[in-house]
């Protein structure tokens, strides 16, 4: 059946590339305007190698996932099989504790271990996470219901200034505002010794977010009519990835890891990406000589799978776990993500300029449709994209460290 359904696939992929050629071939006879031959070879190699691709990353897909779970079971399926439910919930919440308070938890976790009978084992750990809850944040109330206060004042003074200011952004900046003082709030409640230990990638994602942010202002002010392709929904989405963006970087979450070459690894690919996006979507006049045209469309073409997979599949293989190649995964899908939003709105609104089609130059549209353009690829179709082959990546990096990783 395996060898059935391989040669379906084969067979099938030849189909559709001869039949893609044909067509594209009849398309460019029929075209009143010839692309250029840069243009004109990424078209032709770009689709059938994204059904190719669909087709590898299904199957990769699937054996990342099979690692994956070989890798959790393998650090915790043995311990977390002998735990009962309450020993669970417990474990969960001593898990969340800062870690001045790990101690405790961890002497909750011994007693638990000592009381028999399923419902006493139930109060015990219903009781202990009732007082895991209770307990006051390091500087205590006072400290974080002031942090919550200035919080909130900051959200209505941004709000009302953006609101004036802007008023297609209104709904962003209040998000945005809301989302890092929940940032800003946590780390009060739990503070953990302010480090940075890889300041460049850091930099190189919160300097991305900042541009996202002007260039959005900027696009709006220019065209205010474009506000309508940013409805609620849209301003809250964008102001959540943004953020998030941040917090991976910034107060980066413990399961992520503390290694030092993820973050560089996936800081350099975003920069890669970023000259790929130029290169494919800002360089406007001459087309460069014949002979290097055939090699630089496909160097376009495979270039955005090479800059997700390698940071990911390099990081498990040199830091020999799975975490590893996820953290540079991570890095790498957060970094792309605000670096090519705040390119894609200007190289737009100049090509929008010129003959007022949209980027890909396919549809003469209100530039507004630019920005939502943006969300859907910068903030959607890519990340989803390198979230999918930095795991395949990282799997297959830390394959063989899998049965043996300490982490």
């Amino acid at each position: 059946m395996r060898w059935t359904r391989r040669r379906l696939a084969t067979v099938t992929t030849l189909v559709v590339m001869v039949a893609w050629v044909v067509f594209y071939a009849v398309a460019l006879a029929n075209a009143d305007q010839q692309p250029g031959p840069v243009t004109a070879v990424v078209q032709l190699v770009v689709p059938p190698l994204l059904w190719v691709a669909l087709l590898r990353i299904s199957s990769a897909a699937e054996l990342a996932a099979r690692l994956v779970l070989r890798h959790w079971r393998s650090r915790a399926g043995s311990r977390w099989s002998a735990v009962d439910p309450p020993g669970r919930l417990l474990a969960a919440a001593a898990a969340a504790l800062p870690e001045r308070r790990r101690e405790w938890g961890m002497a909750m976790l011994a007693e638990l271990a000592e009381i028999q009978g399923r419902s006493a084992r139930w109060r015990f750990a219903l009781s202990s996470v009732r007082a895991t809850l209770s307990l006051p944040p390091a500087g205590g109330w006072p400290v974080l219901a002031l942090a919550a206060g200035v919080v909130v004042a900051s959200v209505a003074a941004i709000g009302s200034a953006v609101g004036a200011a802007v008023p297609g952004l209104t709904v962003f900046a209040v998000t945005f505002t809301g989302f890092v003082g929940a940032i800003v709030v946590a780390a009060v409640a739990r503070p953990r010794r302010l480090r940075l230990p890889v300041p460049a990638p850091t930099v190189l994602v919160a300097g991305g977010v900042a541009a996202s942010i002007a260039v959005t202002v900027i696009f709006l002010r220019r065209d205010p009519a474009a506000a309508e392709f940013l409805p609620p929904p849209a301003a809250v989405y964008l102001a959540a990835v943004l953020a998030g963006c941040l917090w991976v970087t910034v107060a980066s979450p413990r399961w992520l890891g503390a290694n030092r070459l993820g973050p560089h690894l996936g800081a350099a690919a975003a920069v890669v990406f970023a000259a790929w996006f130029l290169l494919t979507f800002g360089t406007d006049g001459a087309e460069p000589p014949y002979p290097l045209v055939l090699l630089l469309g496909l160097v376009l073409a495979f270039a955005p799978f090479a800059i997700f997979f390698v940071p990911a599949f390099a990081a498990g293989r040199a830091g020999r776990s799975l975490r590893s190649g996820l953290q540079a995964a991570a890095w790498t899908v957060a970094a792309v993500m605000p670096l090519t939003y705040a390119l894609w709105l200007p190289v737009a609104l100049r090509r929008h300029a010129i003959d007022g089609k949209t980027l890909d130059g396919e549809l003469v549209a209100p530039a507004g449709v630019n920005l939502a353009d943006a969300l859907v690829f910068c903030l959607g179709i890519f990340p989803v994209f390198g979230i999918t082959l930095g795991v395949v990546g990282a799997a297959l990096g830390a394959r063989r460290a899998v049965p043996n990783d300490p982490s």
